[in-house]
């Protein structure tokens, strides 16, 4: 699928996973994938092995190779360890039990010392390189917003390439596949079973809900999951607007996989504010055949009017769980408000 960023075919569809997602990292019969020790540098005269018979190369080699042309622009001094480039995430993310090998454009870096004019080199001679991201140690995104305060933002900043990467979490139902714009969006690895993922099943195996309703949506994770565990009314709702976009392209990617033959927008959410704590705005509907998902940018306090009618069941899934945990007060109002089954995943 074309990525709305770029416009390039790097964007994985849960179509296009015929097998075990692993695959996709899975060395050849050819390749020969020799870990590095992370803790050294690599020498500038190394030769570094380029990519395989079947155009894909192990991360390891990747990284040296980024690492040698860091040291040729004056960047490292040749001392440094490779684990100092930064953090590699690969695109898809998933559950791996070995490195990887990668295709082309799969490798996306979060890096706080990679200059523009070197990253574009990098990304110009590198060809499995994704993109860079640099990064100043902070989480990205607004964190957990109180209605009414102003938000502390942190964003990361695009250096090279591109930041729009897909994760996929496995579930009973199958992949659940997520899209990010990764520069602007805090990580979250999937891991062999994610225990999310399992905390919307169980609950929706137990409740059979009408309506999920989805109140700190990030990418739409746990949103996505319910609607594939047949809860037909979805609502998302998130005061971030990467958040939102994110979503939005999370639902197009598993378009086909839910059923979904019509999305309608709104609103283009890059044109709000970048953190809206008021009033909940409709940026996008899907619609299909036992499916309506309603995505909203705005605070989940002010939820309530339009939701759909019937049996609901709330997730809320904030930074500060255990905080979040003790607002009984809060809890109390949403329920009396809403009504339904509340969770925290």
């Amino acid at each position: 699928m074309k990525c709305s960023c770029c416009g390039e075919n790097h964007i994985i569809c849960p179509g296009d996973i015929t097998s075990r997602p692993s695959q996709f990292f899975a060395p050849c019969p050819q390749c020969n994938p020799t870990p590095r020790p992370k803790d050294k540098p690599v020498s500038s005269g190394e030769d570094i092995p380029g990519p395989c018979q079947c155009n894909r190369r192990f991360i390891d080699d990747v990284m040296a190779d980024i690492y040698q042309i860091l040291q040729k622009e004056g960047i490292f001094h040749g001392s440094e360890p490779l684990s100092s480039i930064g953090t590699p995430l690969i695109s898809p993310g998933l559950f791996l039990r070995r490195p990887p090998v990668l295709p082309p454009r799969s490798l996306l870096i979060i890096s706080d010392l990679i200059p523009v004019p070197v990253a574009e080199i990098a990304y110009r001679n590198v060809p499995e390189l994704l993109g860079i991201v640099y990064h100043a140690h902070e989480i990205p995104g607004p964190g957990d917003v109180t209605y009414g305060q102003e938000p502390t933002i942190h964003e990361g900043i695009l250096v090279c390439g591109c930041d729009v990467r897909a994760d996929i979490f496995l579930s009973g139902k199958g992949p659940v596949v997520v899209i990010k714009k990764q520069a602007e969006m805090h990580i979250e690895f999937p891991k062999g079973i994610d225990p999310k993922i399992f905390s919307v099943e169980e609950q929706v195996r137990r409740l059979h809900p009408d309506v999920f309703i989805d109140a700190c949506a990030g990418p739409g994770t746990l949103g996505l999951t319910a609607a594939l565990f047949g809860v037909p009314n979805i609502v998302m709702c998130d005061v971030w607007h990467a958040s939102v976009w994110s979503a939005i392209q999370t639902i197009r990617v598993n378009q086909k996989k839910l059923g979904i033959t019509t999305i309608t927008l709104y609103d283009d959410v890059k044109k709000r504010p970048p953190v809206w704590t008021g009033e909940p705005a409709l940026i996008c509907s899907a619609t299909g055949n036992g499916i309506n998902i309603q995505l909203y940018h705005g605070t989940y306090e002010l939820l309530g009017a339009d939701l759909p009618s019937g049996k609901r069941l709330t997730a809320f899934d904030p930074f500060d769980k255990e905080s979040f945990r003790r607002n009984d007060l809060f809890l109390t109002a949403w329920k009396e408000k809403i009504g339904g089954e509340v969770f925290i995943p």
